[in-house]
């Protein structure tokens, strides 16, 4: 069945209410109830959709009229029919029935006063509801039969604000009358005294009624006012399948702004949940309204007792989004009764910012104790996925959910980034402080994606806070953006915390980009290896000084292992030779300045993090030595070892054993020449552009422990710089 009419009904033309009235009735005037006149047909569900109208708003014009008519003081019953009716000739049957709605909703009772009012009247009618003498169902139910329309006032009960999950209905507990009424051929229904006020908060005190238009209860689909409306006559449900009061008394009690929102309940549709364990309510969301609302949940015991030894209720539940669905986790503590009650807001909605309206509510019932009571971890929200400032920075998870379990004791979060943004992240346990999982949590930007690693520590549940800042507009702050849940079900050996990084530490600082330089083969800097060796390059736009440090961090480690890095040069690219002596972690720093730029210090353009698993088979001799202007454009082929030795397992390009061979670009040079001690030999420059020869290390075995790599490049051809330097 279409929850919708096809078209929207017509309403009046606009003249009906801009012309001039007169509030008086005309003496001729001489309303009849219609009881008088002919009889209604019996209750039957509508055969039309189960709501006449789309949307409220076509109302506007009718809507405006009853509220001024509500603001005046009418001396007589007539008068008031009159003005609210008759005088603007409203024959439209919807719109009779809205406005005597909407003025019943919106008159102060308090000012209500007749000049004559005589007994059994419809002015002492009127009167008795303002002295609580009788309902607002009675009054609707008059008013339209003086304005020409069938009404019955219905009895029956009803989840009103002293209801509790899972209450029976006897006697008076819970007593309630509304109204159905005729328009157009079927009978629709009305609750005008839950229109008119709705509680605030949990508890039900004269401060907390608030007296609001609630428009949900004009005409609402009978499928859904059954959930909260059980006529003693049952063909008043107006539904084609009538149900029990025991089917209505194990419904769920929902709020309007449940249907408001279009939501459903996809599982657990009665009112009282038995569990032995955790259990988990799902409410679906329409799927082009799910990412406007949020929810949270209140838990608490029958009793009204909010903690469980000291731990907030609230801590044993979580609430995250999946799609278009509302999942709602509990883990009850303990054996007992709890209270659970779901809210929700409309995000879109900005005139009540940061209020949530109830929407449903469920008793659970837990008939074991759990061996041990696990809440979840403490985060500072009960809702886990997007935060509150969340839709504030554009990010798009690339991930679905807000629960990951951990894949070797590791788990990733990833967002798609749509400008600079800068990030912090916190990791939380129920049995670990935040200062010692700080090491387990680490992140970075990868293009325009921010990466969140996280390595567990241990078994165990650990919550995961995003927090976010616009440097444009944020100046310090950092706000809530995103909460996630990772669950580690591995057993572990021993997990290496990272060393302490500085926020924004990995990847490109403020001055890569300025400089012009690029990320060739590593984009992520945080690199993940079980060889101990490895490239980095990086492209240039021009000629630039740049240097780097390699530190080992592993524990409480600050080695420096520089002499592990061969810097080269290959036309744009800076390409670094690493070796990493032995597993661990390292970091990676790379300094740059433009070549015109004669500073002693150059600033940091980019920070990697190395997690190395193994070095098998990786030499533990550093790289030759390297002076100044050997990084000024030159690449070393071989020998790469920093060490040369008398035995060793290959020759390289060598004719012997006793050779070794010298291959080396330097574009810039004169001449090039290999110095040991004493001797020099010329190297020759190839039609490859390199400078090549071979020297026999025989005589020089036991008598000299450096071998240098030396350039002449300008007009005094005995004046040689030193490049590279090996130790024999």
């Amino acid at each position: 069945m279409p929850a919708e009419p096809e078209q929207e009904y017509k309403p009046h033309p606009q003249k009906t209410y801009t012309s001039t009235i007169t509030m008086k009735a005309p003496a001729s005037f001489k309303p009849i109830p219609i009881q008088e006149q002919d009889n209604a047909p019996k209750p039957a569900p509508p055969a039309v959709p189960p709501k006449p109208f789309k949307d409220t708003s076509i109302f506007q014009n009718v809507d405006t009229h009853a509220v001024e008519v509500s603001k005046e003081e009418h001396k007589s019953f007539r008068d008031l029919v009159w003005h609210l009716i008759y005088a603007r000739e409203i024959t439209n049957e919807l719109e009779k029935a809205r406005a005597i709605f909407l003025w019943l909703c919106s008159k102060d009772l308090t000012k209500l006063n007749f000049d004559n009012v005589q007994k059994g009247s419809p002015e002492e009618i009127l009167i008795n509801l303002q002295r609580g003498q009788t309902t607002y169902a009675v009054v609707y139910e008059i008013l339209c039969s003086y304005a020409g329309l069938h009404c019955k006032t219905i009895s029956g009960y009803a989840k009103g604000a002293e209801y509790k999950p899972g209450m029976k209905f006897t006697g008076e507990q819970g007593q309630h009358s509304w109204n159905a009424v005729l328009v157009n051929g079927a009978w629709r229904l009305v609750d005008c005294h839950w229109a008119a006020r709705r509680l605030v908060g949990k508890k039900v005190t004269a401060e907390n009624v608030r007296y609001e238009l609630d428009e949900y209860y004009f005409m609402p689909d009978p499928h859904q006012l059954i959930f909260t409306h059980f006529p003693d006559d049952i063909s008043w449900q107006l539904l084609e399948r009538s149900i029990t009061l025991a089917d209505f008394e194990n419904l769920v009690p929902v709020k309007s702004a449940f249907f408001k929102y279009g939501l459903q309940i996809l599982g657990h549709r009665e009112a009282v949940i038995r569990t032995k364990q955790e259990v988990t309510i799902r409410i679906g969301c329409p799927p082009f309204k799910a990412q406007a609302l949020a929810f949270t949940f209140t838990l608490a015991y029958d009793s009204g007792k909010e903690e469980f030894q000291t731990v907030k209720l609230n801590r044993f539940g979580m609430q995250e989004m999946v799609d278009s669905v509302a999942f709602f986790t509990i883990r009850p503590p303990e054996k007992g009764s709890y209270r659970l009650i779901i809210y929700a807001k409309d995000l879109d909605q900005q005139t009540k910012e940061g209020v949530y309206g109830g929407v449903c509510e469920y008793e659970l019932v837990c008939e074991t104790s759990p061996a041990r009571p696990l809440p979840f971890p403490p985060c500072v929200h009960t809702s886990w996925g997007p935060g509150d400032s969340a839709s504030k920075y554009s990010l798009v998870p690339l991930q679905k959910g807000a629960i990951f379990s951990t894949v070797n004791g590791l788990a990733e979060v990833r967002f798609q980034v749509a400008k600079e943004l800068r990030f912090t992240a916190k990791l939380k346990s129920n049995d670990k402080d935040e200062k010692a999982l700080a090491g387990y949590i680490m992140h970075r930007v990868v293009g325009d994606v921010a990466v969140f690693t996280i390595n567990a520590p241990s078994r165990g549940e650990f919550g995961l806070e995003i927090y976010a800042n616009d440097p444009e507009v944020d100046g310090n702050s950092l706000y809530h953006a995103y909460q996630y849940l990772i669950i580690c079900n591995e057993t572990l050996g021993t997990i290496e915390a990272l060393p302490t990084l500085p926020p924004g530490y990995l990847g490109p600082q403020p001055a890569f980009k300025k400089l012009g330089m690029s990320t060739v083969t590593h984009v992520d800097p945080y690199i993940q290896t079980d060889r101990g060796e490895i490239q980095v390059t990086f492209g240039t736009t021009q000629q630039l000084r740049v240097t780097s440090q390699l530190i080992y961090a592993s524990g409480s480690s600050n080695d420096d292992r520089s002499d592990y890095i061969l810097q080269q040069s290959k036309g744009d690219n800076v390409v670094l030779f690493l070796k990493l002596p032995k597993a661990g972690l390292y970091k990676l720093q790379i300094y740059a300045l433009p070549f015109s730029d004669t500073s002693e210090n150059l600033p940091g353009v980019y920070n990697y993090l190395i997690s190395c698993s193994k070095t098998q088979g990786t030499s533990q001799i550093p790289y030759p030595k390297q002076y100044g202007q050997w990084k000024d454009g030159c690449y070393l082929h071989e020998p790469l070892e920093g060490q040369l030795q008398k035995t060793r397992t290959s020759k390289g390009s060598a004719s012997t054993m006793q050779h070794f061979y010298f291959k080396v670009e330097v574009p810039k040079a004169n001449s090039v020449a290999v110095v040991v001690g004493e001797d020099w030999t010329q190297l020759v420059l190839k039609p490859s552009g390199s400078w090549e020869g071979e020297i026999n290390m025989d005589k020089h075995w036991g008598h000299e422990s450096k071998v240098a790599i030396c350039a002449n490049y300008g007009n005094v051809k005995a004046s040689y710089s030193t490049l590279l330097e090996y130790s024999i």
